[in-house]
Formats: C-alpha cells, structure tokens, sequence
C-alpha cells in the first residue's frame, strides 16, 4: 500500500511555488528599486520640519566642507562654538524625555566632533613627541571624562533622566576641554 499524492496536488503544489517565486522576485526588484532611487535622491534636501541643530549636525559629519581660506581659523573655532552654545541653551529648557535625550546626543557629538577637529589642527604641525604627548594628555582627559560623567548617573533615575544628566555632564566637560585647547593653543591654530 503505497500513498501517494494525486497529480492534481502535484500541479497545485507547483503552481503555488511558482506564484511564490514569481511574487518573491517582484518584491525584491521594486524594493531594489525604490534604494537605488532614495541612494540617488540628493543628500542636501532637508525637511522643512527639521530644526537648526539637525541642519549644523548634519554639516559636522566627516566629509563637512572646509572653512573659507580667508578666515581666520581662531574665528572658525570661535564662531562654532557660539553656534553650539546657543543650539544647548534653546533646548536646556526642553521637558525631560526622549527628544531632549537625542537632542543632547547630537550636541555632545558635534562637541566631539569640535574636539577631533581641534586636535587635528593642533596636532598638524607638531614634532612626534609633540604629537605622543599631546594624545597621552588627550586620552587622559577621556578616560576622567567618562569617570566624571558616570558620577552623575544616580541608582533611583529612570533610565531617560540617567541619559540627559551623563549627557549633560559630558556636554560640559567636553565644552570646558574645547575651551582650554582653544586658550592653550591659540598661537598654533593662528599660525
């Protein structure tokens, strides 16, 4: 007694993975589709429901433009600054949540991202031993900067509040570190 399957389910069987494939492949080419025309679509079009710090966030990735030749790079530093401080103080009086968490998360990036730029042009001129000390001191400052802003991270704050206040701790120091290297080696960055 063998059991075996009519030819009729056979047929269905077949006809049904044939529908599958057929409707597998469609959706993987639209898809492939609408990536080639968003990786097209041009990077520099923005929302208009996107607010100013999304806009100089989005300029301080890698690849952001050089500064004018003609100005003076202190001015550069100087004005960039001003630009973050007044990005931080119109959302410092947002209500805590989520918004205000990635809010500061963008601000202390662009404080980093101030950071890398500063000591890569600090750093352009230097003798190696120059260079080795100078990253020793900066790696320093990393490491206490992380110890100074866990100290802020209490046991009974909701994970949000834990957030902005470790953010709100590294936006400072980074800020002040800025600051200094700025004062430090302000004869360097205007040479």
């Amino acid at each position: 007694m063998r059991n075996r399957v009519s030819k009729k389910t056979q047929w269905g069987i077949m006809v049904l993975v044939l529908v599958c494939l057929i409707i597998t492949l469609m959706i993987r080419i639209f898809l492939r589709n609408e990536l080639e025309a968003y990786e097209a679509a041009p990077a520099e079009t923005f929302a208009a429901s996107e607010t100013e710090e999304q806009f100089i966030y989005a300029d301080a990735g890698e690849s952001a433009p050089k500064e004018d030749s003609d100005k003076d790079l202190l001015m550069v530093y100087k004005d960039r600054f001003d630009e973050i401080d007044v990005l931080f103080e119109s959302i410092s009086g947002m209500e805590q949540g989520t918004q205000k968490k990635e809010y500061y998360q963008k601000i202390a990036d662009l404080w980093d991202y101030e950071l890398k730029s500063l000591g890569d042009d600090i750093t352009s001129g230097m003798t190696e031993d120059e260079k080795k000390n100078y990253f020793d001191a900066e790696n320093a400052f990393l490491v206490s900067r992380n110890h100074e802003c866990m100290k802020v991270v209490g046991r009974n704050k909701v994970s949000v509040m834990e957030g902005i206040d470790y953010l709100n701790r590294y936006i400072e120091l980074t800020r002040e570190h800025c600051m200094d290297l700025f004062k430090d080696y302000s004869s360097r960055l205007a040479s």
